[in-house]
């Protein structure tokens, strides 16, 4: 996939070069649009990078975002052109594979479901190229799966695992809205304080979202009148309360970007791909016994993840969404996969419903869909590119 896919054929792949081109350059915050970025030129020996007057779409996400895909870049400048964009997306690839393998090794649980989801179409295509979402994607399945370490297996929680989950959480501050994982905290095996430490834990990740998004400039639509938004969602709620109602009725489009809509979102699989793999995933969490999950944590993982899906909708109806539109704009089935462990607990199974032989041929069946789901997706990938 990685090198069949050109350079720029991956979802905003060319604002986000122009953001790990910033990284690589010592730009770490962009409080006026950066200009005449050093590493650009090299990338020009091959590739056109027509760096934008004002601000690119990634131009106030954080460095932190960018470290592994900044690094191939700098390590190409000595080569430049196409070699130096296809060591971003190597090390970016060999970053989300590392996380997202031992985000799957340590969690005692969904082990099936986190391989299933981080092999779908979407999350490879965006694992290896330069988009930030590859980073997002494994950090956020390794915190899911510290944390669901911490709540199946421990009895209390150690001043080594109190270190990392305040690592864990700093570094959700400075990604792409992975601070959600934080809710689980109140889940922990903490036996004093536990509330406390997951509200100032909560707290301190928002405080620091914010302030990075004080400093920052955020990329608006040109076709957006961020003030009148602002004000409509705050006097007239009932005006986006209509617009998120009609949004999520299409479901039928989430789900299919989710599992894979490519190139600049007009390479679809075929039609009868989407439904069999929404159902092979469904099987994972429902075909599986896993520990006991009470219904509390059930219930609460559902309210977060639809706070997640909330909170995505009234952010680009503020910044991205015309005041003429009948629906939200700008939100893909992809920013779901990250937040996609809630659904793992909400659908959890405690009791075992199938024979051990059966599981034994589920799991051969398994495995073989997910590489049949990369078999045809790079096929398709051939075919169009």
């Amino acid at each position: 996939m990685m090198f069949i896919t050109p350079p720029y054929l991956v979802p905003d792949e060319n604002a986000h070069i122009m953001r790990a081109c910033e990284v690589a350059d010592g730009i770490l915050y962009n409080k006026t649009p950066a200009q005449n970025v050093e590493c650009d030129k090299y990338i020009q020996k091959a590739l056109e990078v027509d760096r934008p007057v004002s601000m690119h779409q990634a131009t106030g996400y954080s460095p932190i975002m960018y470290t592994f895909s900044a690094a191939g870049l700098a390590v190409g400048k000595v080569f430049g052109g196409k070699v130096m964009f296809y060591l971003g997306r190597f090390f970016n690839l060999i970053a989300w594979i590392l996380m997202t393998a031992l985000a799957i090794r340590i969690t005692p649980v969904f082990k099936f479901p986190f391989l299933f989801v981080a092999l779908m179409p979407m999350t490879l295509y965006e694992g290896m190229s330069l988009s930030a979402d590859a980073f997002n994607n494994g950090v956020t399945f390794l915190f899911f799966a510290y944390i669901f370490k911490l709540i199946f297996e421990k009895k209390d929680v150690s001043k080594k695992d109190f270190v990392l989950l305040v690592l864990f959480s700093l570094v959700s501050a400075f990604s792409k809205g992975i601070i959600f994982p934080i809710f689980l905290f109140y889940f922990l095996p903490i036996k004093k304080h536990k509330n406390l430490f997951a509200t100032i834990m909560l707290l301190l990740a928002f405080l620091l979202m914010s302030f990075w998004s004080s400093i920052n400039m955020t990329y608006i639509s040109p076709e957006v009148n961020l003030a009148l938004n602002k004000s409509l969602l705050i006097h007239k709620p009932w005006h986006f309360i209509s617009l998120y109602a009609k949004s999520v009725v299409n479901i039928t489009y989430y789900l299919k970007s989710c599992i894979g809509i490519l190139g600049w979102l007009d390479i679809r699989l075929k039609p009868f791909f989407y439904l069999p793999t929404a159902l092979v995933f469904l099987s994972t969490l429902l075909f599986f016994k896993e520990e006991k999950v009470d219904n509390k944590l059930r219930l609460f993982s559902l309210f977060v993840l639809v706070l997640f899906i909330t909170f995505l909708h009234i952010y680009y109806y503020v910044i991205w969404t015309p005041i003429s539109s009948d629906r939200i704009h700008g939100i893909q089935g992809r920013y779901f996969i990250p937040m996609l462990p809630f659904l793992f607990l909400f659908l959890a199974q405690s009791k075992k419903y199938l024979s051990d032989k059966f599981l034994r041929i589920y799991k051969v069946f398994l495995v073989s869909y997910i590489f049949y789901m990369q078999i045809f997706t790079t096929v398709i990938l051939i075919k169009t590119f």
